[in-house]
């Protein structure tokens, strides 16, 4: 049990070593492609978020855009009705 509990532990703590490494800036030029290799993911990284941003804007913009009409849709409900319903009343 507490090897396995020790294991655990040094496996997480290479695997963060590991991805912390992958977002550090390297001085030395040696790891060229590693450090190209890092941007490349990062960049990716990035993109996809803004794509993902956009998105959400967009279909934020879309719902506010359903609502609105939604909204108009149902004040002329409302007012036909009223008008229906008074209509009636006088005949």
């Amino acid at each position: 049990m507490i090897f396995r509990t020790l294991l655990f532990f040094l496996v997480m703590y290479f695997l963060v070593k590991f991805i912390s490494r992958l977002f550090m800036p390297s001085n030395n030029g040696s790891s060229n492609g590693t450090q190209s290799k890092a941007h490349m993911f990062y960049r990716t990284f990035q993109r996809f978020q803004q794509n993902r941003q956009q998105q959400q804007q967009s279909q934020q913009q879309e719902n506010v855009a359903e609502r609105f009409d939604e909204i108009e849709e149902a004040e002329f409900e409302d007012i036909t009705d009223q008008e229906n319903s008074t209509s009636n009343k006088s005949d």
